[in-house]
Parts: structure tokens; sequence; C-alpha cells
């Protein structure tokens, strides 16, 4: 089944799938706004073809059962395959009927090949990146509409703008890893650190400015003060002997889950593939120091034996040797006796 046209490819990106607003005012002020310098660019929203030759096809795999490899390039075509073929009043991922849904996949299939024992398991893994990338594709179109609004001068209502994604200690909720999922900065630190980043690292990471090292709000520093020091008091002084993550104590310093995420790592569903991939490595981390400690424990056994050894057999030649002098002395007293005997007849 092939996709369902290329609909609304060259429109704005004001227009999700080109759906026509029938509105006289709207057109105009969307000739008017394209009239004005745009202030950011975020790409191409020109459906990508489908290679003619499907040996073309980009060859990519799952990993960690919730991302594929190459994922920034996969979920740019996401997007993409989203906003253009957009064609219907869904408010939700979960509210696009099965028809279109089975067209944006055979779209995706068409540029993309894995592994075919994992086709169900890809299936997932795109379901997954197509419902996280709806809300954030409809804010954008959001924001682009109230951008034309305003360049109409229509009276577009924003009481409350202030009061969004408001957290208890009245700092607003962000990052500073842009669009990059979490999972793919783990993977550019591991690689420049040459070794797995822990919590703490990759939360910097997400949560720090970068002309300045200084955490985005007063929370940031709070939760990542908070967890340093109940870390100390659970396991003690000695950093190296940490978990890379410890997830109830994020918990527990950070507020717990709300609304299902938790904060500084997103939401849980996502986190639980983060944090048990941490534990994975924790564990083997912890595997590798035990099994080096107990061959050094083997290996100073072996030397301890190998002394033991030596001592005893230096030992047993001792004794040989006074068993030897005990001959000769008692040799000796026996000839003396002789000569004795012969002196005196």
């Amino acid at each position: 089944m092939g996709p369902r046209g290329a609909r609304g490819g060259g429109r704005s990106g004001s227009h999700i799938g080109g759906r026509d607003a029938g509105d006289r005012n709207a057109s105009q002020s969307h000739n008017n706004a394209e009239s004005q310098p745009s202030s950011s660019v975020r790409g191409s929203n020109i459906l990508e073809q489908v290679p003619s030759n499907p040996s073309k096809r980009k060859f990519i795999e799952v990993e960690s059962e919730n991302e594929f490899t190459d994922q920034i390039s996969v979920i740019r075509d996401i997007t993409c395959i989203l906003k253009t073929m957009f064609d219907g009043p869904w408010t939700s991922w979960k509210k696009v009927d099965k028809e279109h849904r089975d067209a944006m996949w055979e779209h995706f299939k068409g540029l993309y090949v894995w592994p075919e024992e994992t086709d169900f398991l890809a299936r997932k893994v795109w379901e997954d990146c197509m419902k996280k990338r709806f809300p954030d594709t409809m804010r954008r179109a959001r924001e682009e509409s109230l951008k034309l609004a305003q360049a109409a001068n229509v009276n577009a209502s924003l009481e409350g703008k202030n009061n969004i994604n408001k957290l208890e200690d009245s700092s607003v909720s962000k990052h500073t890893g842009g669009s990059i999922s979490i999972r793919q900065h783990k993977k550019r630190m591991q690689a420049t650190l040459k070794r797995p980043p822990t919590g703490v690292e990759l939360y910097a990471r997400l949560h720090t400015k970068q002309s300045t090292q200084e955490y985005i709000t007063p929370k940031a520093t709070k939760v990542q003060e908070a967890y340093e020091s109940a870390m100390v008091a659970k396991f003690g002084d000695d950093t190296s002997c940490h978990p890379l993550l410890d997830n109830e104590t994020w918990c527990d310093v950070s507020g717990g889950v709300k609304k299902g995420r938790i904060y500084g790592f997103g939401s849980v569903s996502d986190q639980r593939a983060f944090w048990k991939e941490h534990l994975v490595v924790y564990e083997r981390v912890r595997n590798e120091i035990r099994g080096e400690m107990d061959a050094k424990a083997a290996e100073m056994e072996a030397k301890h034996q190998q002394i033991r050894e030596e001592i005893d057999a230096k030992a047993a030649t001792i004794d040989v040797k006074q068993q030897q002098i005990d001959a000769k002395y008692e040799a000796m007293e026996k000839m003396y006796a002789a000569l004795q005997n012969m002196m005196g007849n």
C-alpha cells in the first residue's frame, strides 16, 4: 500500500498536512505573513520520495527496544511524514485512524529497511516515535497560528500564558537538550568520555547553559545537590562505588512521578528502559570489578600456596640435612669409641 500522496507537501509549516482553513481572514493573514521575513527555519516539510530501487533504502536497526539506530535522521523523516500526510481532525496520535497510520507506515517502510525478524518491534518503535512527535508538531502549528493571528491584528486571548509549564516552586520546566533524545545525548557523551556517563553528568548536560555551565533554574541546582547528598548518605563518600543512576533516590529528591513524567529525565515509559540500561551497565561494571577482585584473590592465594610449599620444601631439606648431621655424629661417636677400645688394649 503506497502513501496517500504527499498531501500539503509544499505548504507552509503553519498548516499541518495542508488542511484548508476555509476562512478568508486567516488566508489573508497567511499571505501577509509570507511577505515578512521568517525568524527561523526548522527544515523542509517536503515529503522525501520513496526510492524507485528498494535496494536504495537506508538500513536501520531497532536499538534498546525504543529507538532506531541513526535516530536523529529517522525522527526527522518521521516528523516530515506526520506533517505532510496529516489529513484529519486528529487531536492526538491515538485518534489517527488505521488507514492513515498504515499509509504513513508504508511510506516509512519505503524509506528504510531493517532485519525482517524485527518487523513487529520496528512498527512498535515507529508508533512510539509518532506518538511522541505528535504533540510537538501540534504545538508548533499553534505557535505559527498565533503569529499569523497577531500579524493580522486578531485579538487572540493569551491570558494565562505565563502560567504554562509552571512547577510548584514557580520555576519553568525546561531543559537545554534541544530536540535530541536523552538516549542520543547519552550515546554522544559515552563516545566523548570513553565510558558511560553518570546520571548527574547527563542531567548537567541537559540542564546547564553551555556558555556558563550554570544550571538553568534554581530547582535544577537544588535537585542535583540533594541527589548527590542522598547518594553519599546511601552509598558512602567513595563515588566510584555509586551506581551510575539510582532511580529510587532520584525520584525521592525530584518530587517523584507527575503526570507520567520524572523531573529531569522525561516520561516514565522512556526512562524505564533508560534506567534499566544504566542498571545493566552498573551490574556489568560491578561484576567486572568483582571478577577482577576474585582473580586477584585467587592469584594471592596461589602465591601464598607457593610460598607455603617452598617453606615446606626448605623445611624438609633442613630435616634431611639434620638427619645427615646426626648420622655423621653418631658414626664419629662409634669411631671414637672404637679408638678408645683399641688404645685400652
